[in-house]
């Protein structure tokens, strides 16, 4: 689906509301859901929406699902490396998670992962942020919040 054909589901005036804060243009309002970056999501939707958890769960949901069977799939042929912990070392990985298990939980490949934290890529795509958010038991709005606001 289209990023605008989401909007105008929030609100028929849309166009009006958005154009008021930026230029049209910079929302990517022609992309697919699947590809309009976190930041851009966030600040239309925030606009728009009168319930941002439920809209981002409409909007993203079978994105990031689609997304994290693809990562499964590819997942399958690969042979992890199971260590094998020490009492010590599992009492503590219930309370640290590195950025390998978090991009792994919400089914991000570790090179994109890596190079939106290096900035290398130039954000998170919206459904990310939902499948990191989910992953970790955080409330949408509070995620897209820390790392847009």
């Amino acid at each position: 689906m289209k990023f605008e054909k989401f909007l105008k589901t929030l609100n028929k005036e849309f166009e009006a509301i958005l154009s008021e804060k930026k230029p049209l243009e910079s929302f990517q309002l022609n992309s697919d859901l699947s590809v309009v970056k976190g930041r851009n999501f966030y600040n239309a939707v925030k606009l728009l929406s009168n319930d941002f958890d439920k809209d981002c769960e409409n909007a993203l949901s079978e994105i990031a699902s689609t997304a994290h069977k693809k990562y499964l799939a590819k997942q399958k042929g690969k042979v992890k490396n199971n260590k094998t912990l020490n009492t010590y070392q599992k009492f503590i990985t219930q309370f640290v998670s590195s950025q390998a298990e978090v991009s792994e939980k919400a089914g991000i490949e570790n090179t994109r992962f890596t190079k939106v934290l290096n900035q290398t890529a130039d954000d998170f795509y919206a459904h990310e942020v939902f499948s990191i958010a989910k992953s970790q038991n955080m409330k949408l709005i509070d995620a897209f919040e820390q790392l847009y606001e």
